[in-house]
């Protein structure tokens, strides 16, 4: 850093040292270059705060903070001691183990616990729906994954590296793009119907029929979601004629519903910070991108489809 110009002042502020210790180092340099500097018995006080370790780490564990700069004030109401926020940021993560991390939501039906709604989704999963993942796994069934995705034409907000903040102009219109999929568990082939008015049980007879087609003389099981226009009479009726399961997911159970991800791999990959200027563009690059699944995304297919789903048993929730 000296060699590129830096005063004394800012190389103690890079390094966190004192102006003394940084002038030591230079002397030791000047008088024997490196090897000097190699001899030099550095030593770092430990830290006030280890003494209020235990109690601050019961304390952040029960109430998270949502910034460096909230459990900076914290540390100081309840030790006295005021640090910087490097500082404190590395109190976090070295000293407590802590790391800045995305919170998670569990939707919960109506009337049911966490822990209930837990159990259900674990019954479920063992006792349905795995043991049909482990058949379509030794080829003796096809599963497919069914859900529906609205893509409205309007800015997907993502993150850039970029000098300054960008802004991405808003099409007019609130025009929507629907999606009915149906993706192979194990192939990840995605079979779908799509529309830019509703997706209704007609759509869903469609996609139905479209499988049936795609079928290899295998048993054939869709899992979906309970939402009216796929558990109708209609939707019913015409899947068992065709010979098709329809495995219905627990209330309120997007993460055992594998084509969930896929609708987040698609807004990311497509249209999360893209500027699309009119609908025909919009649709097209959604569909480019549902078309190479099976080529240029590969890879990531086979990475992001495995049959590990997110449980609810005993995670830790935010205390209100």
């Amino acid at each position: 850093m000296k060699s590129h110009g830096l005063n004394h002042d800012d190389i103690a502020a890079y390094a966190d040292v004192s102006l003394r210790t940084v002038q030591r180092y230079l002397d030791d340099y000047i008088e024997g270059g490196l090897s000097q500097l190699r001899r030099f018995g550095w030593h770092q006080s430990q830290s006030t705060l280890v003494e209020h370790e235990d109690s601050l780490e019961e304390y952040f564990l029960k109430h998270p903070p949502r910034s460096a700069k909230q459990a900076q004030a914290i540390i100081a109401e309840q030790t006295g001691i005021r640090r910087g926020l490097s500082q404190v940021r590395h109190f976090l993560k070295d000293r407590l183990g802590l790391r800045w991390r995305k919170t998670g939501a569990i939707p919960v039906p109506p009337k049911k616990t966490v822990e209930e709604h837990a159990r259900d989704q674990a019954r479920f999963l063992q006792e349905k729906l795995e043991p049909r993942l482990e058949q379509a796994r030794r080829g003796r069934r096809q599963v497919f994954f069914v859900d529906a995705a609205h893509f409205v034409l309007a800015p997907f907000l993502g993150c850039l590296w970029c000098a300054a903040r960008l802004f991405v102009r808003a099409a007019s219109g609130r025009k929507r793009y629907n999606v009915l999929g149906a993706i192979d568990a194990v192939t990840h082939r995605l079979i779908r119907v799509t529309n830019d008015g509703y997706i209704n049980a007609e759509s869903v007879c469609t996609l139905l029929r479209s499988v049936a087609a795609a079928g290899v003389g295998l048993p054939i099981t869709l899992v979906l979601d309970n939402a009216r226009y796929q558990k109708c009479a209609l939707v019913q009726g015409l899947a068992s004629s065709l010979g098709i399961e329809l495995l219905y997911l627990p209330s309120y159970s997007p993460n055992l519903n594998l084509i969930e991800r896929l609708w987040r791999f698609v807004r990311k990959q497509s249209l999360d910070s893209i500027y699309y200027e009119d609908f025909a563009r919009f649709t097209a690059a959604i569909d480019q991108c549902l078309g190479d699944l099976s080529t240029v995304h590969k890879g990531e297919m086979v990475t992001l489809m495995t049959h590990q789903f997110q449980t609810f048993e005993n995670v830790p929730l935010l205390a209100a």
